[in-house]
């Protein structure tokens, strides 16, 4: 006992997104022992620091992975995301002696299912890595070992970030599961087996065989094909990177799957395998405003400039307001400058008072309760961001006017749209409290989108309070120089849908949908590209607006994917 209490060590653990100071048990795995060994560490711990799931599951990985059992087993307590939650095992090498949490893995607390695996891998002057049939072979064997009557195939293998990653797909009736079920096996340059990744965590899930619908009476691959392109799935569009450039920003000409990622777990690329039909959900048509810009140039770069924004762009005066002026810089270069008026707690430091906006100190009076806020570029002063917010007024007799609300907006889209002729996608995506419309600029009749853009984003966005009409929010994300390529260059529809089918054809595949509001799951048999791009989407923190996991690069006419 006096041995296992000098090997008793406190670290620092992230716990439900706090630091907390948490005491675990470090113990030697060895071979035939390693059973042994954790119930001695779990007897140990009056702590019960580690549920005994996890200890077998720490003991199943090290039968799979012999090289482990040399280790010293870390138990680093409860880990809360991002991405994966469990409880976190360290693989200490002997010669350190001390946990670096460089070999982990995080293992389901209730289950000791293992969840992800990161072991360092070997960097070596002659890569020796597996083929890709050892690879498959290797990554089916192992997760064999893991599961119990879930079925996996082999796909694609990748070598990427000094790794060679195989896919590994679930399959049952012989048709594949859509992405969310994915999991991915990698090896490094020495061979070995290193990492365990999975996108939406269903490795284990065991599915009711009586819930999914029967592969019997499918239409054919040929007819699913021909119905595919009869109902022209792909969109010509400009797609702008994610993050702005300094000088010009160039955008990409490209086919796109219609209607972006549906309900957050498949593209409007899928069809019903038994009645051909899109599977994508109906969405609300934007609708083409055509705006005539005024050329204004709104930036600001001092004190006296922003001022002079507001009180010509937005009607407000701010010199009764006291006035927090702070820039920040970001790792990719990017600089911002706030300006931020307005009376706020005094806990709340000038760096903090953009996250406080409508929080408003006691005893002030309620002409003195508004807040402003511009966010502009700080190197060139161009206009980001405009917030505006004053104290809850009594709505009890107030009525909404949408319609109010639009030619407000459309009133101010002029005066920020480049001069001359414009055409806008407009679409209000807010709700009966708040109108929010978005509007995307079409340059020759083709929609322009920044890559990531969510379905709430737009290059502009403008929020207006539906009772008041008062406008609450504008974000410009529209740069400055942005240089398009010709859409006459561009291959035609029918060539783009040839190319993207003859890259990934379609395949039979099950299709998962959840009620977001009752949580049901429910199964559609469908035929999707077989990148099956059903991608999961449960980290992204909203719907994005597009789809890009997949498209045809419209002028050569390469498939392009991204996950």
């Amino acid at each position: 006992m006096s041995h296992l209490s000098d090997l008793k060590k406190t670290v620092l653990c992230v716990l439900t997104g706090a630091l907390t100071a948490t005491s675990i048990m470090v113990a030697p795995f060895a071979g035939a022992s390693a059973e042994k060994s954790a119930s001695s560490v779990l007897a140990a711990n009056a702590e019960s620091a580690v549920p005994a799931p996890v200890a077998k599951g720490v003991q199943k990985l090290v039968r799979l992975l012999p090289e482990l059992s040399s280790r010293k087993v870390v138990y680093g307590g409860d880990v809360d995301g991002p991405g994966v939650s469990g409880v976190k095992v360290s693989f200490v090498r002997a010669a350190t002696g001390t946990a670096q949490g460089e070999d982990s893995a995080i293992f389901d607390r209730a289950t000791g299912n293992l969840l992800q695996l990161d072991l360092v891998p070997a960097k070596m002057a002659k890569p020796a890595f597996p083929t890709d049939q050892q690879a498959k072979t290797r990554a089916q064997t192992f997760l064999t070992g893991l599961l119990a009557g879930n079925t996996y195939q082999a796909r694609e293998v990748k070598k990427e970030e000094g790794k060679l990653t195989v896919r590994m797909v679930r399959k049952v009736n012989n048709v594949v599961f859509d992405d969310a079920y994915d999991s991915f096996v990698s090896f490094d340059a020495a061979g070995r087996l290193v990492g365990l990744r999975m996108f939406d965590w269903r490795l284990y899930e065991t599915v009711n065989l009586a819930v999914l619908p029967s592969p019997q009476r499918v239409i054919s691959a040929a007819q699913a094909v021909g119905k595919w392109k009869g109902q022209r799935p792909l969109e010509l569009v400009y797609l702008l990177p994610e993050q702005e450039q300094n000088n010009q920003t160039a955008a990409r000409l490209a086919y796109i799957v219609k209607d972006g990622v549906i309900s957050q777990e498949h593209t409007g690329s899928a069809l019903d395998a038994f009645s051909g039909k899109r599977l994508a959900a109906p969405v609300q048509q934007a609708q083409i405003l055509n705006v005539t810009g005024t050329g204004e140039k709104w930036s600001a770069q001092t004190e006296n400039e922003a001022r002079n924004l507001l009180r010509i762009l937005f009607k407000l005066e701010s010199a009764n307001l006291p006035l927090a002026v702070l820039d920040e810089k970001y790792d990719d270069g990017q600089e911002r400058r706030f300006f931020i008026w307005g009376y706020f707690p005094e806990s709340v430091a000038d760096a903090d008072k953009k996250y406080h906006i409508g929080s408003f100190p006691v005893g002030i009076s309620q002409a003195q309760k508004h807040h402003i806020m511009l966010e502009t570029d700080a190197k060139t002063g161009r206009l980001i961001r405009f917030v505006y917010k004053q104290a809850d007024e009594q709505w009890s007799t107030a009525k909404t006017d949408k319609s109010r609300d639009r030619k407000g907006a459309e009133a101010l889209l002029r005066r920020l749209v480049p001069s001359g002729s414009n055409q806008l996608r407009l679409a209000d995506v807010g709700t009966d409290k708040y109108t929010t419309l978005v509007a995307d600029p079409l340059i020759g009749g083709v929609p322009v989108y920044r890559i990531g853009q969510m379905k709430e984003e737009g290059m502009y966005t403008i929020t207006a309070n539906a009772w008041t009409g008062k406008v609450e929010e504008v974000i410009v994300q529209r740069p400055d120089n942005m240089v398009f390529p010709a859409r006459a260059k561009a291959i035609n529809e029918q060539g783009a849908m040839e190319r993207l089918l003859q890259a990934m054809p379609l395949e039979l595949t099950y299709i998962h949908q959840k009620d977001r509001q009752t949580g049901a799951m429910s199964w559609k048999l469908g035929y999707d590209l077989s990148f099956r791009q059903t991608r999961s989407h449960c980290f992204c923190g909203g719907d994005v607006k597009i789809d890009t996991t997949v498209y045809v690069d419209a002028l050569t006419g390469q498939t392009v994917v991204k996950e």
